[in-house]
């Protein structure tokens, strides 16, 4: 997968993975961009995965905060990526407040075994 044309996801997975890490993931991004990471992961990587990304984003030069993504619509994003691709170890970042925290948390209380 490469679709920005600046490096390759699955090929930095294998290249970090002699690394021995104890989890690998993906973090830092919006979650309206996270598209085919976590599949990709899933590919290159047979250990423990994560993966939270940013609900919201600021808006420059105001340094307004804009949501882009609810709490019930993150923890359904979350759902997908336990459920499709193994993801084990959850969270968020910039725009992860506490009512999300509560979704996920109820989310995760909640998954079938």
């Amino acid at each position: 997968m490469n679709t920005n044309g600046d490096h390759d996801f699955g090929e930095t997975v294998e290249t970090l993975t002699p690394l021995r890490a104890q989890a690998t993931g993906i973090m830092h991004i919006q979650v309206d961009n996270i598209g085919p990471a976590p599949e990709v992961l899933g590919k290159h990587w047979s250990g423990p995965k994560l993966a939270y990304s940013e609900t919201g984003r600021w808006v420059l030069p105001e340094r307004l905060y804009e949501e882009v993504s609810s709490p019930q619509d993150y923890a359904a994003e979350v759902a997908d990526w336990i459920k499709n691709y193994e993801i084990q170890i959850v969270g968020g970042g910039c725009g992860t407040d506490p009512e999300r925290t509560r979704t996920l948390k109820n989310l995760i209380t909640n998954l079938p075994e």
